[in-house]
Protein backbone atom coordinates (compact mmCIF):
# COMPACT_ATOMS: atom_id res chain seq x y z
CA UNK A 1 0.00 0.00 0.00
CA UNK A 2 2.92 2.71 1.16
CA UNK A 3 4.26 1.25 -2.65
CA UNK A 4 1.21 2.82 -4.33
CA UNK A 5 0.93 5.45 -2.29
CA UNK A 6 4.63 6.56 -2.92
CA UNK A 7 3.89 5.80 -6.79
CA UNK A 8 -0.01 8.24 -6.70
CA UNK A 9 1.73 11.08 -4.81
CA UNK A 10 4.99 11.21 -7.46
CA UNK A 11 1.75 10.93 -10.14
CA UNK A 12 0.36 13.72 -8.57
CA UNK A 13 3.22 16.51 -8.12
CA UNK A 14 3.87 15.27 -11.81
CA UNK A 15 0.74 16.09 -13.39
CA UNK A 16 1.10 19.62 -11.44
CA UNK A 17 4.29 20.60 -12.83
CA UNK A 18 3.65 22.32 -16.05
CA UNK A 19 0.75 24.44 -13.93
CA UNK A 20 3.53 25.24 -11.56
CA UNK A 21 6.38 25.72 -14.30
CA UNK A 22 3.56 28.51 -15.94
CA UNK A 23 3.36 30.61 -12.88
CA UNK A 24 6.95 30.75 -12.64
CA UNK A 25 7.35 31.74 -15.99
CA UNK A 26 4.45 34.59 -15.27
CA UNK A 27 6.51 35.46 -12.36
CA UNK A 28 9.62 35.64 -13.72
CA UNK A 29 8.35 37.76 -16.75
CA UNK A 30 7.01 39.80 -14.42
CA UNK A 31 10.18 40.39 -11.81
CA UNK A 32 12.25 41.12 -15.46
CA UNK A 33 9.55 43.32 -16.34
CA UNK A 34 9.81 45.27 -13.16
CA UNK A 35 13.16 45.32 -12.75
CA UNK A 36 13.47 46.85 -16.31
CA UNK A 37 11.48 49.59 -15.40
CA UNK A 38 13.10 50.35 -12.34
CA UNK A 39 16.75 49.93 -13.25
CA UNK A 40 18.18 52.56 -15.13
CA UNK A 41 20.09 51.98 -18.19
CA UNK A 42 22.83 53.47 -20.87
CA UNK A 43 19.65 53.95 -23.32
CA UNK A 44 17.56 55.36 -20.58
CA UNK A 45 20.00 58.14 -19.64
CA UNK A 46 19.09 61.88 -20.86
CA UNK A 47 21.28 63.78 -23.04
CA UNK A 48 21.44 67.41 -24.06
CA UNK A 49 21.71 67.01 -28.31
CA UNK A 50 24.37 69.89 -29.98
CA UNK A 51 23.45 69.67 -33.66
CA UNK A 52 25.59 71.89 -36.11
CA UNK A 53 27.93 72.44 -39.02
CA UNK A 54 31.25 71.07 -37.83
CA UNK A 55 33.70 73.68 -37.48
CA UNK A 56 36.96 72.33 -35.58
CA UNK A 57 38.07 68.92 -33.81
CA UNK A 58 41.36 68.77 -32.44
CA UNK A 59 43.46 67.27 -29.30
CA UNK A 60 43.84 69.50 -26.38
CA UNK A 61 46.67 68.90 -23.29
CA UNK A 62 44.32 70.04 -20.08
CA UNK A 63 45.29 69.18 -16.51
CA UNK A 64 43.80 67.44 -13.60
CA UNK A 65 45.60 68.45 -10.41
CA UNK A 66 49.10 68.84 -12.51
CA UNK A 67 48.77 65.52 -14.40
CA UNK A 68 48.13 65.95 -18.42
CA UNK A 69 45.23 64.79 -19.68
CA UNK A 70 44.12 64.68 -23.71
CA UNK A 71 40.92 65.80 -24.57
CA UNK A 72 39.12 66.29 -27.88
CA UNK A 73 37.77 69.72 -27.98
CA UNK A 74 34.63 69.40 -30.77
CA UNK A 75 33.04 72.49 -32.22
CA UNK A 76 29.76 72.89 -33.90
CA UNK A 77 28.32 76.08 -35.57
CA UNK A 78 24.63 75.75 -33.93
CA UNK A 79 21.97 74.39 -36.47
CA UNK A 80 18.58 73.34 -34.50
CA UNK A 81 17.07 70.29 -35.91
CA UNK A 82 13.63 69.92 -37.49
CA UNK A 83 12.47 73.42 -37.34
CA UNK A 84 11.79 75.55 -40.51
CA UNK A 85 13.86 78.09 -41.91
CA UNK A 86 15.35 81.07 -41.63
CA UNK A 87 18.01 79.12 -39.60
CA UNK A 88 20.15 81.15 -37.20
CA UNK A 89 24.24 81.00 -37.57
CA UNK A 90 26.80 81.58 -36.05
CA UNK A 91 27.11 80.07 -32.30
CA UNK A 92 29.29 77.91 -31.95
CA UNK A 93 28.68 75.23 -29.12
CA UNK A 94 32.45 74.11 -27.81
CA UNK A 95 32.10 70.06 -26.04
CA UNK A 96 35.10 68.66 -24.41
CA UNK A 97 35.74 65.08 -24.25
CA UNK A 98 38.67 62.95 -22.44
CA UNK A 99 40.64 61.41 -25.50
CA UNK A 100 40.00 56.95 -25.54
CA UNK A 101 43.09 55.44 -23.75
CA UNK A 102 43.81 53.57 -26.73
CA UNK A 103 43.56 54.94 -30.76
CA UNK A 104 43.20 51.40 -31.82
CA UNK A 105 43.75 50.48 -35.46
CA UNK A 106 41.03 49.36 -37.02
CA UNK A 107 37.43 50.76 -35.97
CA UNK A 108 35.72 48.02 -34.33
CA UNK A 109 38.37 48.98 -31.15
CA UNK A 110 37.63 52.49 -31.50
CA UNK A 111 36.39 54.49 -28.50
CA UNK A 112 33.26 56.91 -29.11
CA UNK A 113 36.22 60.02 -29.35
CA UNK A 114 37.53 58.30 -32.40
CA UNK A 115 33.73 57.91 -33.75
CA UNK A 116 33.11 61.28 -33.35
CA UNK A 117 36.15 62.58 -35.00
CA UNK A 118 35.53 60.01 -37.89
CA UNK A 119 31.61 61.66 -37.93
CA UNK A 120 33.05 65.04 -37.95
CA UNK A 121 35.21 64.09 -40.84
CA UNK A 122 31.97 62.33 -42.26
CA UNK A 123 29.73 65.66 -42.00
CA UNK A 124 32.42 67.89 -42.80
CA UNK A 125 33.13 66.19 -46.19
CA UNK A 126 29.71 65.83 -47.09
CA UNK A 127 29.13 69.43 -46.23
CA UNK A 128 31.83 70.63 -48.79
CA UNK A 129 30.05 68.73 -51.48
CA UNK A 130 26.83 70.63 -50.54
CA UNK A 131 25.68 72.89 -53.63
CA UNK A 132 22.93 74.29 -51.23
CA UNK A 133 23.50 77.67 -49.08
CA UNK A 134 21.49 75.43 -46.10
CA UNK A 135 23.48 72.79 -43.86
CA UNK A 136 22.81 69.40 -44.60
CA UNK A 137 23.63 67.53 -43.22
CA UNK A 138 23.98 67.95 -39.30
CA UNK A 139 27.11 66.89 -36.74
CA UNK A 140 24.82 65.99 -33.68
CA UNK A 141 27.00 65.53 -30.67
CA UNK A 142 24.77 63.60 -27.32
CA UNK A 143 25.90 65.16 -24.16
CA UNK A 144 24.87 63.19 -21.11
CA UNK A 145 23.20 64.89 -18.23
CA UNK A 146 23.86 62.61 -15.70
CA UNK A 147 27.60 62.29 -16.03
CA UNK A 148 30.23 63.27 -13.78
CA UNK A 149 32.38 65.79 -15.54
CA UNK A 150 36.13 65.68 -15.46
CA UNK A 151 37.11 69.72 -13.71
CA UNK A 152 40.35 70.68 -15.41
CA UNK A 153 42.84 72.59 -13.73
CA UNK A 154 41.73 75.56 -16.68
CA UNK A 155 38.32 75.66 -15.46
CA UNK A 156 37.29 73.75 -18.36
CA UNK A 157 34.33 70.87 -17.60
CA UNK A 158 35.50 67.40 -19.61
CA UNK A 159 33.10 64.52 -20.44
CA UNK A 160 35.20 61.48 -19.51
CA UNK A 161 35.95 59.21 -22.10
CA UNK A 162 33.15 56.90 -24.07
CA UNK A 163 30.37 59.27 -22.48
CA UNK A 164 29.38 61.51 -25.91
CA UNK A 165 28.67 60.57 -28.70
CA UNK A 166 28.21 61.63 -32.43
CA UNK A 167 26.68 60.83 -35.44
CA UNK A 168 25.37 62.61 -38.47
CA UNK A 169 21.75 63.75 -39.05
CA UNK A 170 19.44 65.65 -41.70
CA UNK A 171 17.20 68.32 -41.22
CA UNK A 172 13.42 67.18 -42.41
CA UNK A 173 12.88 70.63 -43.59
CA UNK A 174 13.67 71.44 -47.42
CA UNK A 175 15.37 74.84 -47.70
CA UNK A 176 13.42 78.28 -48.96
Amino acid sequence: MSEKLVQSDCSAATASAPGRQKNLSKSYLLVVFVLGLTVPSIAQRTVTIETGLPINFSTLTLHVQGQPINVFEITVSLYPMNTPPPWPSGLWLYSWVQADASEGVSKSSWGQGQWCHWWFNQVATLEAQNLQQVPFPYLQVNLPTGTALIETDEQIPVYPAGAVTCWQANNDYAAP
